[in-house]
């Protein structure tokens, strides 16, 4: 993996020096106040006020474990779908390929009132309350949250890994093996997931902006005390400092994931050379 340093760190000073702008730009527009309201290591949501440290740890970490829970289930999810479905008839492949279309269309907030909706039937029902719609007494959710924020990058990965399936399917590799004797399931597991993975990284930046797009509408719609609440609603060092615990490690991953990516392409040129 071809990790430029120097390319992450050109990257992280701009992404700083713009979180910084964004944060004292409102102060340097419509000035402050002289009397301080309150302590700049304090914040305000709803009226209630809270310490920054260690709070915004809390809500972090709460936030991100149901963010890469939805998105490790998302990719697990989404092979394995893709691996029973290209035991399918063509036909039917193709009708499954239509269906994911329409179902990547449909809005988030859809979804989260579906499944809200599902829940209310299902406790209605049976009396059997499979899991909380919202968080309620500080007592967090993760369940439905995951499962909301998890559903969409589903459809896309899956989709995505339709795709790159049906294109590793024609190479000589596959051809070589199956002349070898080598079963479907054996070289679909062991050879081809393996490519399919490795491709898969190139899509993993829109993904992850995908997915923390709509987490805040999963921590709004489901009542979360998570970090986006706090970028959300927040100005000044609040503000710069929730801003930048997002920004700095996903700026690696997508540094890491945009390297992985040309190393992956040099390598198809120098195949198809």
């Amino acid at each position: 993996m071809n990790f430029s340093l120097k390319s992450y760190l050109k990257r992280l000073r701009s992404i700083i020096l713009g979180i910084l702008i964004i944060g004292i730009l409102p102060a340097l527009l419509f000035g402050t106040n002289t009397q301080v309201e309150q302590n700049v290591w304090e914040y305000s949501i709803r009226n209630l006020k809270y310490p920054l440290f260690p709070d915004v740890f809390e809500k972090y970490q709460y936030s991100m474990t149901i963010f890469f829970a939805a998105l490790l289930s998302g990719l697990v999810a989404a092979l394995i779908l893709t691996f029973f479905t290209t035991l399918l008839p063509r036909f039917l492949q193709r009708i499954v390929y239509g269906l994911l279309t329409f179902l990547e269309s449909l809005p988030d907030l859809f979804i989260v009132v579906v499944l809200q909706f599902t829940v209310i039937y299902i406790y209605q029902s049976t009396g059997i309350l499979v899991a909380n719609i919202s968080n309620v007494y500080n007592n967090p959710i993760y369940l439905l949250p995951i499962l909301t924020l998890a559903i969409l990058p589903t459809i896309q990965l899956f989709k995505i890994a339709l795709l790159l399936m049906k294109d590793e399917q024609h190479k000589p590799y596959v051809t070589v093996a199956r002349a070898m004797g080598l079963s479907r399931f054996y070289i679909t597991i062991v050879h081809v997931f393996r490519n399919i993975l490795t491709s898969l990284v190139q899509y993993y930046k829109t993904i992850f902006v995908f997915m923390l797009s709509n987490l805040f509408i999963v921590e709004y719609v489901f009542n979360l005390n998570g970090i986006m609440n706090v970028l959300l609603y927040t100005k000044g060092v609040a503000f710069m400092v929730t801003a930048l615990m997002i920004a700095i490690p996903f700026s690696f991953l997508f540094e890491i994931a945009e390297s992985n990516t040309i190393k992956v392409n040099k390598q198809e040129e120098e195949e198809a050379a």
